[in-house]
């Protein structure tokens, strides 16, 4: 049987590109016990986050050019592209190097360079092929998009388009509290130890961290995929959430 510390799953937030209007996204996610924030470039480092211990990073989508910088990096887009070649003499000691791969083979040259390799947006099947050929540490990215209604969880995405155009391509988050945790129990089953996600850039976001922050071990251990469905729980009242 897993110990416990083998059980866990690390939940990383993935900072909206446009979130002027929105709650303090961050220091929410920071209460509410998620361990890692990523950053899109020029964004202001989240102070009371990093006081509260969560593991902060940038979100590299065009070059990898800050790679001398004391902070992890996550390689995305045409920086990841990019980016094999790039490591193979190693990843710097003072941070750590996340890579978004997409095959087996990036996946094995990322893992012999040292950094994180990363799945997704991608389908449940797709991301449980590549979780069960991985020998190293590895992630996974998906949007996010829970409800107390199939209802809601899409109505979130229409006011998102960008969100809803990844989701589209990655609906394994998209529906029901329950659909959520079914579908992380079987990542979960497969190998998944880190799940990063982008959540929609609505008012109510306060809400959507209050479920998805029920994606932890001692709920993912009680859950099979395929099991009976529990009861969605309520958003915090101190947080907002819907009027």
């Amino acid at each position: 049987m897993d110990s416990a510390p083998a059980r866990r799953l690390q939940l990383g937030l993935l900072l909206p590109r446009h979130g002027g209007v929105l709650p303090p996204i961050s220091l929410l996610a920071a209460r509410a016990g998620w361990q890692s924030l990523w950053l899109p470039l020029g964004a202001a480092w989240p102070q009371q986050a990093a006081a509260a211990g969560m593991r902060i990073g940038w979100v590299v989508e065009e070059a990898p050019r800050v790679l001398d910088q004391a902070a992890d990096v996550w390689l995305r887009g045409a920086a990841a592209a990019e980016a094999i070649a790039g490591l193979e003499s190693g990843v710097p000691e003072a941070h750590e190097i996340s890579v978004d791969v997409s095959d087996a083979a990036g996946v094995a040259a990322i893992h012999a360079a040292g950094a994180v390799a990363v799945f997704g947006p991608a389908s449940v099947d797709v991301l449980i092929d590549l979780l069960r050929s991985s020998e190293g540490r590895s992630a996974a990215c998906l949007p996010a998009s829970p409800g107390r209604t199939v209802a809601e969880a899409h109505a979130r995405l229409a006011a998102d388009p960008g969100l809803g155009a990844e989701a589209e391509v990655a609906p394994g988050l998209v529906g029901t509290l329950e659909d959520c945790q079914q579908t992380v129990a079987a990542l979960y089953a497969a190998g998944l130890r880190e799940l990063r996600l982008r959540l929609p850039a609505t008012l109510d976001i306060p809400d959507v961290i209050a479920q998805m922050s029920t994606l932890r071990a001692e709920v993912l251990s009680g859950i099979a995929a395929g099991s009976p469905r529990s009861p969605g729980p309520d958003a915090p009242a101190s947080w907002g959430g819907r009027p």
